[in-house]
């Protein structure tokens, strides 16, 4: 048994991937019920298991439905059970997942190293004249670091605002070199209004995401614009080309298919892992061991959005690729 609680919309990419069909899934949903006799029907909380028969995963929409059969419900409603039942997981509900005595219960742990070093890490500066607030965005969400005002006064014989604002940019520069040796992220990203982040990118190396806002507001308007999807989709098609760069400069440093990958993980080789998520899922077990060996290793580990142009030349090579290291 697997007790779940996501926590953010970013959570249920892993609950997608931790669910598979044949899974009895449980939790409080709403569901309409017609007691025998009435006229209408009503729409009441309940507690109900469904096995699993399809997944909806939506990620611009945050949301994650369970499609399948109900084999459990709570109290005394009749007609419910072996209906079929569409289940909304949502942030902040917990559910329970139930799996076939086979399934690898690693895996999960494996997930969970997953939600924290398989997708990007952004160390995101969202920055104008005003205030800098630097967050860190990962799959699990985005920790605010610090906000940094621009308290400094016009400088002396500073004859426009990029002379004026060059000591906070420094400033702000120095705290983000501090971040970005402790934290070790995939991109730094300077997100505001054009004018300013291409004042900043002088002092702060990163790629520039105009936007209408910086600072603390910048950081939510960052999150909701979908950047962090977009992301996601950059670095499978950047693994993708490493392993086609070297497949064709140097084949002996690329392992193509899971059984190839499988042997180099044994021989601790890999550098980097990179597997089509939907692959992930249909070969959980197999999957699962190619992990630990990798992670083990100190290899990094890419999960592809199948969708995406990456993830289809992917698809077509197996499933995953590797870069080795000798």
């Amino acid at each position: 048994m697997i007790d779940v609680l996501p926590e953010r919309a970013e959570d249920l990419y892993f609950v997608y991937l931790l669910v598979d069909r044949g899974d009895v899934v449980r939790g409080w949903t709403v569901r309409e019920y017609k007691p025998e006799g009435a006229k209408e029907g009503e729409r009441i909380k309940v507690y109900l298991a469904v096995r699993v028969e399809a997944l909806e995963y939506h990620k611009f929409r945050g949301s994650l439905r369970v499609r399948g059969t109900v084999v459990e419900v709570e109290g005394d409603l009749e007609g419910v059970k072996g209906r079929r039942h569409t289940f909304d997981v949502l942030p902040g509900r917990e559910i329970e997942i139930a799996k076939p005595e086979s399934y690898p219960m690693e895996l999960v742990d494996e997930v969970a190293k997953l939600a924290s070093v398989a997708l990007p890490r952004i160390l995101l500066v969202s920055i104008d004249g005003d205030e800098a607030a630097v967050a860190h965005i990962t799959a699990l969400g985005v920790e605010l670091l610090g906000v940094l005002e621009n308290r400094r006064p016009k400088e002396a014989g500073s004859d426009s605002e990029e002379e004026a604002l060059g000591p906070f940019f420094r400033e702000a520069a120095k705290a983000v070199d501090q971040y970005r040796v402790r934290l070790r992220p995939d991109r730094v990203v300077l997100a505001g209004p054009q004018l300013y982040v291409e004042m900043a990118a002088r002092y702060i190396k990163g790629d520039l995401a105009p936007q209408s806002s910086g600072g603390l507001a910048g950081v939510y308007e960052f999150q909701r614009g979908g950047h962090f999807e977009a992301y996601r989709e950059i670095l499978g098609s950047e693994a993708l080309g490493e392993v086609l760069r070297l497949a064709s400069e140097r084949p002996e440093l690329v392992a193509v298919g899971l059984d190839t990958v499988r042997e180099a993980a044994a021989q601790g080789r890999v550098r980097m892992f990179a597997v089509v998520d939907e692959a992930l899922k249909e070969r959980a077990e197999e999957y699962a061991e190619v992990l630990r060996l990798v992670f083990s290793a100190r290899g990094a580990v890419r999960i592809v959005p199948a969708e995406g142009e990456a993830g289809q030349m992917l698809t077509a090579m197996g499933g995953c690729a590797a870069v080795l290291r000798y």
